[in-house]
């Protein structure tokens, strides 16, 4: 078990990285870009598509890791009011919630990607991308933020700082 669990915190933080990445990749081209208007040139027309999936693609890596590294905004000012009970459950409900979310989103994206593929649309930009491959990136990302929220429920961790009290009652 200690194997697959490492694999899989490999896998997640491989693909953070990747999406840093690719975030890196659109950020030396909005300066290339700038600079060639800048300069009078013209600048690159398919630039602007690319960028656009590039960060959907960034978005879905980079959600599994800031979920596992507690990465998004949380503001646990009433959390921290509650009685150490009433936190536990709250903090239960909201896992629960955050996964039931994210695997509706695996449900609409993975579905919007068979019919996209079955139909053969193509999303027609400067660049012609095949819309399935869009769709795709939702049951990836969603799929492991739902992995990595349940990890919280199940009790392996707490999202909130002041659930010290989480894995003392597991």
């Amino acid at each position: 078990m200690r194997i697959v669990a490492a694999a899989y915190a490999r896998l997640i933080h491989g693909l953070a990285v990747l999406g840093a990445a690719i975030l890196a990749f659109v950020f030396a081209g909005i300066v290339v870009d700038v600079s060639l208007r800048t300069a009078g040139f013209q600048p690159l027309q398919w630039y602007s598509a690319l960028t656009e999936y590039s960060l959907l693609f960034a978005t879905m890596l980079g959600g599994p890791w800031l979920v596992r590294v507690k990465g998004h905004v949380v503001v646990e000012s009433l959390m921290l009011a509650m009685p150490p009970a009433l936190r536990l459950a709250s903090a239960k409900f909201s896992y629960a919630l955050c996964i039931v979310l994210s695997l509706l989103f695996v449900w609409y994206g993975g579905d919007k990607a068979i019919a996209a593929w079955i139909a053969g649309e193509i999303d027609i930009r400067s660049i012609d991308m095949p819309r399935w491959v869009l769709y795709a990136s939702f049951p990836l990302g969603f799929g492991l933020m739902a992995v990595e929220f349940a990890r919280y429920l199940l009790g392996f961790d707490s999202y909130y700082s002041g659930q010290a009290g989480a894995s003392e009652s597991l």
